[in-house]
C-alpha cells in the first residue's frame, strides 16, 4: 500500500541532514526552498486570515528567522501590513532575506526589544524565530519572548502562526524546554516530526500543515521513516465485511476479567465496548459482590464469578477464549493480584489494562510467556512498568514505548495525546494523532481495552490490534463529543463505535 508523507514521521536530524540533498537533486537551491516555505505559510495565513490585516513576524537569527524575513515580503506584497522584530541573523540565507527586506525599506525592531504593548496592537503574529532548531533550553531572551507571545495571544485573542515547529518545544520529544509558543498553526516543513503530534505538542502546535516544498519524493528515497500516522483505511482493511454464512463462533469469544466492589463498572463499560466492536460473544468474570450488578447492566454479557480459590477453575474458564482482557475495575488487593498471576500463567492472549499493569509492573516476570500480550497503560502506569516516575516518562515519550516493548517483550500502547504504538519488537512505531479532550474521564480505558479485545477475538493481526483499537477510541470519542467536550461520557462511545467498525 502507498503511504503518503502526511502518514510518515522523520526526526528532526533526518530532516535537516537531508533536506538540501533531496533539493538539489531537483535541482532546487536552497534559497529557492525557503522561498517554498515562505509561500507555504502565506497560503496558510490567507486562508485562515486574508488580507488586509496588520502582521508582525518575529525572526531568529537561523534559516527559520530567514523563511520569516522571505515571508514578510510576500505578505506585503499581498496587501498585509507588516512588521519585522528580529534577532541578528546568522546564515547567510537569513542575512540575504533580512538585507532583501530592509532594500525594500521594511520595517525592523530588534527582538531584545520585543514590547507587550506593541505587540497587542496586531492582529497575526507569525513565530518564525527558531522553528526546529533548538538544541537546549531557550535563553532569556527567548524565553521573555515567548511569554510576551503566549500572554497577548491569551489577552488580546491574536492568532499565531509558528514556522516549522512552535519556537520552545523540542520537535522530537513534544515537551517545551523550558516554555514554547502556544501556536494556533504550525506549517511544518518538508516532513512530519515526532514532537509536533505527541507528549506537549497538542497543547502548543495548534492546527498542523505539513508543506513537502515538493521535493518529497526525492526525500523519501534518501531516509526511512522513524513513525507513521494510523489512518482509517488501514483501520478499515482489517475489518472486512462478514461472510453471509458467519455466526457467533465465527467472530471470537472475549473474556473480562475485573469489576472488584465498588468498581463494576468498568468490566461494564469494556465489556460492552468488546460487544460494540464486533465480538461475538463477551464473558464476564467478576468478584462475587459484583456479579448483580454487571449481570443487570448489559444482558448480553455472560456473567460469572470468581473467588479466587482456584488455578485451575480459572485455567480451565478462560482455555476456551480468544482473548482475555484482564484489568477492568480489578483492583490491587489479593483478589486482583491472585487472577493476574494465573491468568498470565496460562497460555491464551491477554490484552493487561488498569490494575492488571500494576500487578506486572511489581512481578515483571509474568510476562515470560508464550502466548501474545498486549499493554494498554497510561503513563503513571506505563512509568510503573518502568521503575521510574511520569515526568521523567513523559519527557520522551517515543522512548519509553520501546523501552516498554523491549522490557516486556509485548505490544504496547501507550495513551495520551498523540497515543503511541508499538510492536514487540519495538521496531515499528505508530502515532494516533486523532482524539479530543472529552476521553480525558474515567472509564474511557476501559472501553479501549474492550475495543483490543475485540479486534483480537475477530482475528486482526496482532500488531495492527493497538493501531486500529487507538484509532476506533480516538474517533469514536469525537464524534461523542461533537455536543460538547465536557460532560462527554465513556459510554457514549458505544453508538459511534459501532458506526466505524462498519466501514
Amino acid at each position: 500500500m502507498q503511504v503518503s508523507m502526511q502518514q510518515l514521521i522523520y526526526l528532526t536530524a533526518q530532516v535537516r541532514d537531508r533536506e538540501l540533498e533531496a533539493a538539489e537533486s531537483l535541482c532546487v537551491s536552497a534559497a529557492q526552498l525557503m522561498h517554498r516555505a515562505a509561500q507555504s505559510c502565506l497560503a496558510a495565513l490567507e486562508r485562515v486570515h486574508p488580507a488586509p490585516g496588520r502582521v508582525m513576524i518575529l525572526c531568529g537569527p537561523g534559516n527559520n528567522g530567514g523563511d520569516g524575513w522571505v515571508l514578510a515580503r510576500l505578505a506585503r506584497e499581498h496587501g498585509y501590513q507588516v512588521q519585522v522584530v528580529a534577532a541578528e541573523p546568522k546564515t547567510e540565507l537569513a542575512k540575504q532575506a533580512a538585507l532583501a527586506w530592509e532594500a525594500e525599506q521594511g520595517s525592523v525592531e530588534p527582538l531584545a526589544q520585543l514590547d507587550r504593548t506593541h505587540v497587542a496592537e496586531y492582529d497575526i503574529i507569525v513565530d518564525a524565530m527558531l522553528g526546529t532548531g533548538l538544541s537546549r533550553d531557550l535563553d532569556e531572551m527567548y524565553c521573555r519572548a515567548v511569554n510576551i507571545l503566549n500572554d497577548a495571544k491569551h489577552y488580546h485573542k491574536l492568532w499565531v502562526l509558528s514556522i516549522d515547529c512552535p519556537t520552545g518545544l523540542q520537535s522530537d520529544r513534544g515537551v517545551a524546554i523550558p516554555v514554547a509558543v502556544e501556536a494556533d498553526y504550525t506549517v511544518t516543513l518538508v516532513a512530519l516530526k515526532p514532537g509536533l503530534l505527541t507528549a506537549e505538542a497538542a497543547r502548543y502546535v495548534g492546527h498542523l500543515e505539513l508543506a513537502e516544498l515538493g521535493i518529497s519524493a526525492s526525500f523519501r528515497h534518501l531516509e526511512q521513516p522513524f513513525a507513521t500516522i494510523i489512518e482509517r483505511d488501514e483501520v478499515a482493511r482489517h475489518l472486512p465485511p462478514r461472510s453471509r454464512s458467519s455466526h457467533k463462533g465465527s467472530h471470537g469469544h472475549v473474556v473480562i476479567i475485573g469489576g472488584a466492589p465498588g468498581m463494576s463498572g468498568a468490566v461494564v463499560l469494556a465489556g460492552r465496548a468488546a460487544l460494540r466492536a464486533g465480538a461475538g460473544k463477551v464473558s464476564v468474570l467478576t468478584h462475587p459482590d459484583s456479579h448483580a450488578i454487571v449481570a443487570s447492566a448489559q444482558p448480553e454479557l455472560m456473567v460469572s464469578t470468581s473467588k479466587a480459590e482456584s488455578q485451575a477453575e480459572l485455567t480451565e474458564f478462560i482455555s476456551r477464549a480468544s482473548v482475555v482482557v484482564l484489568g477492568p475495575g480489578l483492583g490491587q488487593k489479593s483478589w486482583g493480584r491472585k487472577l493476574s498471576e494465573w491468568v498470565l500463567a496460562a497460555d491464551v492472549p491477554v490484552v493487561l489494562d488498569a490494575d492488571g499493569l500494576n500487578a506486572l509492573a511489581q512481578q515483571p516476570s509474568w510476562a515470560q510467556r508464550q502466548a501474545p500480550l498486549w499493554l494498554t497503560p497510561h503513563p503513571g502506569e506505563a512509568a510503573r512498568l518502568l521503575a521510574t516516575d511520569t515526568h521523567q516518562l513523559e519527557q520522551d515519550r517515543w522512548l519509553a514505548v520501546q523501552q516498554i516493548a523491549a522490557r516486556y517483550q509485548a505490544y504496547i500502547l501507550l495513551k495520551g495525546a498523540g497515543s503511541l504504538c508499538v510492536d514487540k519488537a519495538a521496531s515499528s512505531i505508530r502515532v494516533c494523532s486523532r482524539g479530543t479532550p472529552a476521553l480525558a474521564v474515567g472509564g474511557a480505558g476501559d472501553v479501549l481495552s474492550g475495543i483490543a479485545g475485540s479486534l483480537v477475538a475477530q482475528g486482526v493481526v496482532a500488531d495492527e490490534v493497538l493501531p486500529c483499537a487507538a484509532w476506533l477510541h480516538a474517533v469514536a470519542g469525537e464524534h461523542a463529543a461533537i455536543a460538547g467536550e465536557r460532560g462527554t461520557l465513556p459510554s457514549d462511545l458505544m453508538e459511534p463505535l459501532r458506526k466505524l467498525v462498519n466501514p
